[in-house]
């Protein structure tokens, strides 16, 4: 992921800088449908890919250089129809071992790379044979008919086709509504639980949003046994104060909601700036933000080019580790933000390797949309999981996989559906921020003063911070705490009889 940095004020503790003080919260059906390519400045129409790539200043990706060995499309012969699991048979191509060269650094692929693709191809041509209604297994490759994977596009997905249809695409379209919607499916992002809301209290807007009722039938459904949350994976949640996590959720949407997260959206002018924004904010981590912000990249709120920004998970790195073996370390210390970078490389190299090994990639959609960078990002973390069991010699943090695939009934998932918002012509040109770090001021607002203390530099006060727990709570001074939080001081001094310094 990017290089981040933490910018703090100057404060005793260090790592806290002064918060303004605030005693609450209060509040002031088409298939594959979009008008036309969101991803038309991808670089699909070379018939031979290079093998060397880095950004340029700007921070858009650049062209290829030249590969010392160029493919034409006439050598390469595809596999067949993916709409089938029975393909042509042709013969298997060589494993790819040439170095490939990002940024100045010379990577050497392993075993993985080419399963890469193949894994990518594949795992698209089962999600097609399903919905073309063929019958199990959707495939002869046994790992991927025996446990459970994510398509190679995150938007086939079947929670994020919920949200774009049921989420997002109904309802009012006013933005602060739209955000608003895909900030509380997001918090849970469970199916259920959103249909559940619906049910007790639809339609769910802010503009009627009352936390007492969604508190209400929220804990209702968690105390008779109910999973709120979503078990793919974990969903952190801020300390604001309650003892359920699902309250303390509803207080983060609150603080989104609050703070116009919505007109910050429609104003930003980088995609960076977008994230150092939203992860700014209690429990907000790299994952959880980048999630969400691809979530609302399926809505008109937040337009921007599919390739602006990635950020690189933990099943990610893992996954490019494998790929690339320790060749990934000595660009880690060299280039920043360098597994961008290589997913950059993948991205626009995909036409070359999928040719390269005779795969027939059917591609999103009518226009056979290519993977993006987010699609790279999130099949890297499911070909981690895949090499668990088809190379286990290639080592990561986890070795098993639990997950096992089950077909659902007989009944074919609907056809896919994309988002309306990916025909906004805004999506169209890239638009990376030259700055690449990722600056990230992190929200602290005061809960209350705790405790004071004398000091060679003035008087303390033990502030607790909203959205934080008590282990985090700092030290600060008076006079600091007097230039911006002024009423949280002299409530304490009054209830404590003390005198201001």
């Amino acid at each position: 992921m990017p290089p981040i940095r933490i910018r703090d004020a100057d404060t005793t503790s260090d790592r806290r800088p002064t918060a303004k003080y605030r005693r609450e919260n209060t509040k002031s059906e088409s298939t594959y449908h979009f008008l036309s390519s969101p991803f038309a400045d991808i670089d699909d129409k070379s018939t031979s890919v290079e093998l060397s790539t880095c950004s340029r200043a700007s921070g858009h990706p650049s062209e290829l250089s030249r590969s010392p060995t160029v493919f034409s499309e006439s050598s390469l012969t595809a596999a067949g129809s993916s709409d089938d699991t029975k393909t042509e048979v042709v013969p298997p191509a060589p494993p790819f071992t040439e170095p490939i060269t990002v940024c100045g650094i010379e990577l050497h692929p392993t075993v993985a790379f080419d399963t890469f693709w193949r894994f990518a191809a594949e795992r698209k041509a089962i999600d097609d044979r399903r919905r073309a209604g063929k019958s199990p297994p959707f495939t002869e490759d046994s790992v991927l008919r025996d446990y459970f994977f994510c398509n190679t596009y995150r938007v086939l997905d079947k929670v994020c086709q919920y949200l774009i249809k049921e989420v997002i695409e109904k309802g009012s379209q006013d933005p602060e509504e739209v955000v608003f919607r895909v900030l509380l499916f997001n918090s849970y992002t469970k199916i259920d639980t959103w249909e559940l809301l619906v049910r007790e209290l639809g339609p769910l807007k802010w503009s009627t949003y009352d936390q007492e009722k969604y508190r209400k039938v929220l804990s209702a459904a968690a105390n008779s046994g109910m999973t709120l949350y979503t078990g793919a994976f974990i969903k952190p949640a801020p300390h604001f104060g309650s003892d359920q996590n699902h309250v303390n959720h509803l207080y983060l949407i609150e603080t989104f909601m609050e703070d116009q997260l919505y007109s910050r959206l429609l104003a930003a002018p980088y995609l960076a700036d977008v994230y150092e924004h939203i992860v700014s904010f209690p429990s907000m981590g790299p994952f959880s933000t980048y999630q969400l912000m691809l979530c609302l990249s399926y809505t008109e709120v937040l337009n921007f080019h599919p390739n602006d920004l990635v950020i690189s998970g933990p099943g990610s790195i893992s996954g490019l580790n494998k790929l690339f073996g320790k060749s990934m370390d000595k660009g880690r210390r060299n280039v920043e933000d360098f597994e961008a970078e290589v997913m950059r490389y993948l991205t626009t190299s995909q036409e070359y390797h999928f040719k390269r090994l005779g795969l027939e990639f059917s591609g999103l959609g009518p226009e056979r949309l290519p993977m993006t960078v987010a699609d790279i990002e999130h099949t890297l973390c499911e070909v981690d999981k895949y090499c668990r069991i088809a190379h286990p010699h290639l080592k990561g943090k986890r070795t098993n996989l639990y997950r096992v695939f089950r077909p659902l009934g007989a009944r074919a998932p609907s056809e896919a559906f994309l988002p309306k918002a990916w025909s906004h012509p805004a999506r169209r040109t890239p638009n990376i921020r030259p700055e690449k770090t990722l600056v990230v001021d992190k929200r602290y607002l005061i809960e209350s003063l705790k405790d004071h203390r004398d000091s060679p530099k003035g008087r303390q006060f033990l502030v607790y911070w909203v959205g934080y727990p008590p282990s985090d709570a700092s030290w600060e001074h008076e006079s600091s705490l007097l230039q911006d939080a002024p009423l949280a001081v002299a409530e304490y001094l009054r209830d404590h009889g003390l005198d201001s310094c």
